[in-house]
């Protein structure tokens, strides 16, 4: 009986590591609030701080990540905010900016020797 209740407690304890298993997908960007993933048809955006990311049997940190590439993560609790239409979501909080850099920014970088 004692052994059947220790295997049990056992299992109970590592019932957490299974039940989390890594997903799949491809990286469509990484930004401040975390990483944005595409997989299955959809986007998912996952808080960076709080995931588990590798490329294929290496750990990575998620400020290690490139667009494109293709990862396995695990969040340890679900977190992930599905993100219908990743284009407009980036469009809408990171737009690219039209004349070429931040505002303020050019003007102080074409005295640096950088070329605009």
């Amino acid at each position: 009986m004692k052994k059947l209740l220790a295997v049990g407690c056992l299992l109970f304890l590592t019932s957490t590591a299974w039940a989390q298993p890594y997903r799949s997908g491809t990286v469509y960007g990484v930004y401040p609030e975390g990483v944005l993933v595409q997989r299955n048809g959809g986007s998912y955006l996952i808080p960076g701080q709080q995931a588990t990311f590798r490329i294929g049997d290496v750990s990575v940190s998620w400020s290690d990540l490139q667009r494109g590439q293709y990862i396995d993560y695990r969040i340890p609790q679900e977190r992930a905010v599905y993100v219908p239409d990743p284009y407009n979501w980036e469009q809408r909080y990171h737009p690219r900016h039209p004349h070429g850099a931040p505002p303020g920014q050019k003007k102080k970088w074409r005295n640096k020797g950088r070329g605009w």
